[in-house]
């Protein structure tokens, strides 16, 4: 009964989408929704209209959250949910917002297997139980310069999605077996060959995160595929194409 309810509700939701008020409020705090086709806008104002209802979010670290800033985060995470089958992002429930950049305390183990305590700054995080972790200060700045290459949003919520299936190894749930080889494929030389551009010193696409793990290159590789898609495609056609497919947009075309 749940599930009706809450499908029912989802229906109803993506049937109204954002009103136009808060989609022309959306598209001049974020640059890239103001290239959007038609159709792609149609299906983000929808989804967004999802995600505003059914996520919570909070301001941390004395941060009074204003009403545009979960407007503004939801209309870019739903970048990643306009294909035919978008789930929602449903291991997310908490969108926790700073005011900038924070500290987090990491395990690390050094090679004598003693594990300490190693302070890291960041600007997002994604947890597998249930929350996203963002900067403002970060989410404002990057958006003031999409040439760039950078989109927090997009990197974190791209985490939710490799996280889906249980495990964080660059694959988010993929429609089909035969998308799911060429997914693999793509991925996995387009990170081998990111690993030797880094090793030999070339100028490179991906910055040097994307080469700590494959759910780094992931995520990564979703903020370039947003931000600079030229760029991506001409440089990693096979991954482009994989992403597209999969998305079901193809944003080097906008």
């Amino acid at each position: 009964m749940i599930f009706f309810l809450r499908n029912r509700k989802r229906r109803q939701l993506l049937a109204e989408g954002l009103d136009e008020r808060a989609w022309s409020l959306a598209c001049s705090r974020v640059p890239m929704l103001r290239r959007l086709p038609d159709d792609v806008a149609g299906r983000v104002r929808a989804a967004a209209r999802v995600l505003i209802k059914e996520k919570h979010f909070e301001g941390c670290g004395g941060l009074a959250l204003e009403p545009e800033m979960p407007l503004m985060v939801c209309c870019q995470a739903a970048l990643l949910q306009v294909h035919p089958h978008p789930d929602f992002f449903p291991g997310l429930d908490t969108v926790l917002v700073y005011p900038e950049a924070f500290t987090v305390q990491h395990q690390v183990e050094d090679e004598f297997g003693i594990v300490s305590e190693d302070p890291d700054e960041l600007a997002g995080e994604s947890w597998q139980r249930g929350s996203v972790i963002l900067s403002w200060q970060d989410v404002t700045e990057e958006l003031a310069e999409p040439e760039a290459g950078y989109n927090v949003v997009l990197h974190e919520f791209a985490h939710q999605l490799d996280e889906q299936t249980g495990e964080a190894d660059g694959a988010p749930l993929i429609a089909s077996k035969d998308l799911l080889a060429r997914w693999s494929d793509a991925f996995g030389l387009a990170f081998s060959r990111h690993e030797r551009s880094l090793r030999r010193g070339r100028e490179i696409l991906f910055d040097d995160n994307a080469a700590e793990s494959p759910a780094e290159f992931f995520a990564t590789a979703v903020e370039l595929f947003f931000s600079l898609p030229r760029d991506l495609r001409q440089e990693f056609g096979d991954l482009y194409a994989v992403m597209s497919e999969h998305f079901a947009v193809d944003p080097a075309r906008w």
